[in-house]
């Protein structure tokens, strides 16, 4: 939902797994550096569904937009 970057949901495992592929897809084209900037977050104060983090907050957006069509 924003124009720089890509969001990636899941276990950390799997995240970090998905991150190192990417890198390695880019460094297989020819590219001999990559820069990343990672953001993380965590939770322990409640659970969230494999992939509806992101999903719910796009639907909480979507809610409030419509709301402020109606007026």
């Amino acid at each position: 939902m924003h124009g720089y970057g890509t969001n990636l949901e899941g276990p950390w495992s799997e995240v970090s797994q998905v991150i190192h592929e990417c890198h390695a897809a880019v460094h297989a084209q020819g590219v001999s550096r990559i820069a990343t900037d990672i953001r993380i977050g965590t939770r322990t104060d409640r659970q969230v569904a494999p992939g509806e983090g992101n999903n719910a907050k796009v639907r909480r957006v979507q809610e409030i937009l419509a709301r402020e069509r109606k007026g």
